[in-house]
């Protein structure tokens, strides 16, 4: 065992080597030299070897990366880490101010303003001042685990300074490279034989998404904050009141925070900023896209809320996109999940923002007809947001002689149906269309669906062209023995592959499912409603329009889509399937009941309708009791309803379900079926 005093070295070399990494990385003030800080690292290092129960996961030794991580595993948030609602132009931006100032009723509301770093968005966490955990932001929810991998980035603190720490702090901000540092990478990697990055943004992101932690240890990635989720003190007295409290604290616990973040007293003080930032963004030592103003009060905050995706007190003015002139070489049609025909602008390449564009969307059949774009065009092109490619207009100087207008087809180029116009869209009518199917499929696997990692899109894509994989059912059913057919799959990557299916088809939750079905106009937001009133996709194919649109953000054309779906002769064979291979998520609070419990409950399969005020519970309590025994509950009176439970002042739902000669009991009548009468 080591000796007192050789713990009390080791103790004191890595607050030194600490000390001195957040002299160096974090304030650009080192006060030893490289020489004299390798000294320090060496020796910390030796005695760690030689005494391995000095161990310890936050020693400065754990930066350069350990043994890679079998796999990420999942994080949810504590708090949300909610998006940011945009502004393209200042008026948006004044007019954000003006509800702010609405919301509040009053005038003259401060805002703390830092640059909109174009990194990957993390969470760190805190206990008793040490680093514990790191996730990236995901959805908002549930992020990746990337605590291997955030551990090595150097400016990050893995014990907090101060006396004054929190006893549970959770820390968010980006993982970024500034522009020296990818220029020198990028520099290293082309020395290296090694395809440069395109941008800083890919650099540090695929760093922190790697299962090594060594990948991330050898790239020069710094974490800068700009807020904060949990945050528990074990005194009140050190309790923050405000953005720049907030900022000013993370600074002196040891944090970098944006460069040249500030107050502003008020939204004109903004706007100055941001023009100022604009302006210099070229000169900034790391990539920025924008400014982030937030309300500067937290209590002026919690006044004003969230919507169901945003803080109504923040708001992330963009920079005007980067724009460049190229020739359209062609214009090639992609086919969606939905039929939907989407033209493709295939460009002369123009290094742009940081990438080299050869592809942009044009949107639609309407969006090049009103441009007139024709093939040979000399065009001008941005990046909106600085990331997705577009292109905007067309030089008529410049035209070429004899350049025809285009015809945008109207039958699909995959598989020849008609094509018709449905509003802006221009859509494929043939519900078997190969390029459906495929996407409908890659849809089903990718982070949007059910999120299968380890199911490349490259081989979903693959197996569906080859007619393998017809239906997302499909890969419920699919034989490692096929896999291994093709070359380069190999055993491994065929044995991911299919743990990745088992992982999914016993752990997947209801709301992916709902969204990986591809239902046109429900995305993730719409699928979390869905799940949390639904029991089962069973549940859910039982709803009229009309109990659809009773939930919050369904409307009748997303009501209309889901029932339309589940109406359908594929959607009904694509639950067939689903439960006969097993693959049946429920909403979380029933799944504890396994499946096959549920259809031996005493109502398994049975549709219930709640109405009226009960004797015993509410209506919300039946509904999960009545559901908790292998039930159905719907909202509104259909004839697919079994039994209308009737409590006091049931009203007209009475007088319809006699009309539909529905069974209708009491409550009394509903604990009968249940055989419990007390």
């Amino acid at each position: 065992m080591a000796s007192s005093e050789i713990i009390q070295r080791a103790a004191w070399l890595r607050e030194r080597i600490e000390h001195h990494n957040h002299r160096y990385y974090v304030l650009d003030d080192p006060e030893i030299s490289d020489a004299e800080y390798d000294e320090l690292f060496r020796e910390l290092t030796a005695l760690e070897a030689a005494h391995p129960e000095l161990d310890d996961p936050n020693s400065p030794t754990r930066r350069v990366g350990g043994a890679p991580a079998a796999g990420f595993a999942p994080y949810e948030h504590a708090m949300r880490m909610y998006s940011l609602d945009n502004a393209m132009v200042l008026d948006d931006w004044f007019a954000f101010a003006e509800r702010v100032s609405k919301g509040l009723g009053r005038a003259g509301v401060a805002y703390w303003a830092d640059p909109k770093m174009d990194g990957l968005a993390v969470e760190v966490i805190y206990e008793a001042g040490r680093f514990v955990r790191a996730a990236t932001r995901g959805d908002g929810h549930i992020g990746e685990d990337v605590t291997h991998s955030v551990r090595t980035v150097m400016n990050l603190p893995l014990t907090l300074l101060g006396s004054d720490v929190p006893d549970l702090l959770d820390v968010r901000g980006e993982v970024v490279m500034s522009n020296a540092d990818f220029a020198a990478l990028n520099e290293r990697r082309r020395e290296a034989g090694e395809p440069p990055f395109a941008n800083p943004r890919n650099g540090a992101a695929g760093a922190v998404r790697q299962l090594d932690p060594k990948v991330a240890a050898s790239r020069p990635l710094r974490f800068l904050a700009y807020g904060v989720g949990r945050v528990q003190w074990g005194s009140p007295l050190f309790a923050w009141t405000s953005q720049h409290e907030i900022m000013a604290g993370l600074a002196r616990l040891g944090f970098a925070i944006p460069p040249e973040a500030r107050l502003c007293a008020s939204a004109d003080e903004v706007a100055a900023y941001f023009t100022s930032l604009m302006e210099r963004r070229a000169g900034m030592p790391f990539e920025i896209d924008g400014v982030v103003a937030k309300v500067d009060s937290l209590e002026m905050q919690r006044a004003l809320g969230f919507t169901s995706r945003a803080p109504r007190w923040a708001l992330a003015l963009k920079f005007p996109a980067l724009q460049a002139r190229t020739v359209l070489r062609d214009i090639r049609i992609q086919v969606g999940r939905t039929g939907v025909l989407t033209p493709v602008a295939e460009l002369e390449p123009v290094p742009l923002a940081g990438v080299v564009v050869a592809n942009a969307t044009l949107h639609n059949k309407g969006y090049i007809a009103e441009r007139d774009f024709r093939i040979g065009d000399t065009v001008l092109i941005q990046r909106a947001g600085d990331v997705i490619p577009q292109v905007l207009s067309v030089d008529l100087d410049q035209r070429p002689e004899g350049a025809d207008p285009y015809a945008f087809p109207d039958e699909c180029p995959v598989c020849g149906g008609e094509a018709r116009e449905d509003g802006e869209a221009v859509r494929c009518t043939n519900p078997t269309c190969p390029a459906k199917t495929v996407q409908r499929i890659i849809h089903f696997v990718s982070k949007a669906g059910l999120d299968m990692e380890g199911v490349g899109r490259t081989w979903v894509r693959r197996l569906a062209e080859d007619g393998v994989l017809q239906s997302p059912a499909d890969l419920f059913t699919l034989d490692k023995t096929v896999l291994l057919r093709y070359k380069r799959m190999g055993d491994r990557l065929a044995a991911k592959f299919i743990e990745a299916v088992e992982r999914a088809r016993t752990s997947a939750p209801l709301w992916r499912l709902i969204a990986g079905l591809g239902i046109h106009n429900v995305g993730e937001q719409t699928a979390r409603t869905l799940a949390a009133r639904y029991r089962d996709l069973a549940a859910l194919a039982l709803a009229d329009r009309e109990e659809l649109q009773s939930l919050d953000a369904v409307g009748p054309v997303i009501a209309e889509s889901i029932h339309r779906f589940f109406h359908s002769p594929e959607g009904v064979e694509l639950l067939r399937r689903f439960r006969e291979a097993g693959f049946w998520p429920q909403r979380a609070e029933t799944v504890a009941g396994e499946t096959g419990a549920a259809e031996n409950a005493p109502l398994a399969g049975k549709v219930f309708c709640f109405t009226g005020v009960l004797s015993s519970m509410t209506r919300d309590e039946a509904r999960r009791l009545a559901e908790e025994q292998g039930g159905i509950t719907v909202n509104a009176i259909s004839k697919k309803v079994d039994y209308v439970v009737a409590g006091d002042n049931a009203g007209s739902k009475i007088a319809k379900a006699e009309k539909l000669g529905l069974t209708v009991i009491d409550f009394d009548g509903f604990m009968a079926l249940l055989g419990e009468r007390d």
